[in-house]
């Protein structure tokens, strides 16, 4: 493995923190690797020295968020359904506002994320999510808190419109009104 010196892992953070505002402001789509470059005052090659790609530097983007997703399924993977109901629910609003720019990153890849082998994990986690705040086995239930995720998720990429507490409030309010307790 190489030696990370304080240099190289400035550039690396540098070049994610600028991808993320790219990301945010035009797309995904719409930001190459040369625009991330550019933005990071480095070359696309430093980019590529770094990163794999494109999806590898949106999986470093996501990589926070993803972290805690995956904390979150596994605390709640170990608690009887109800608890896990409740725990992904009250998790699922902090980490919506928490991550809104990320949300928006996310809303611009979500025809394509399947095909990203770097977010497989994000995509399983939040596969898992969804079932956890069902609370049931029924398709019908688990249909509705993808409805209730997708609406919600929807609300977190319009940061200016609400603040952080508006939108807890918002979340919490559908959520517990939707899905019915296990």
């Amino acid at each position: 493995m190489a030696v990370t010196t304080p240099a190289r892992e400035r550039t690396r953070r540098e070049i994610v923190r600028q991808a993320m505002d790219l990301f945010q402001a035009a797309g995904y789509n719409a930001t190459s690797l040369q625009d991330i470059a550019s933005a990071a005052g480095c070359s696309k090659a430093t980019v590529l020295y770094h990163f794999s790609g494109k999806p590898a530097v949106l999986a470093a983007v996501l990589e926070p968020a993803a972290a805690d997703l995956a904390d979150l399924v596994k605390a709640a993977a170990e608690l009887p359904r109800a608890a896990a109901q409740e725990l992904a629910i009250e998790r699922f609003i902090d980490l919506a506002v928490e991550y809104r720019g990320v949300v928006d990153v996310l809303q611009d890849v979500i025809p394509v994320i399947e095909r990203m082998p770097e977010v497989a994990p994000l995509v399983a986690d939040g596969i898992r999510l969804t079932e956890l705040m069902a609370g049931s086995d029924d398709p019908i239930e688990r249909d509705l808190a993808k409805f209730a995720i997708n609406g919600l998720l929807g609300e977190c990429r319009h940061a200016q419109e609400r603040t952080g507490d508006d939108l807890r409030r918002l979340c919490d309010l559908a959520l517990r009104r939707l899905l019915r307790r296990a």
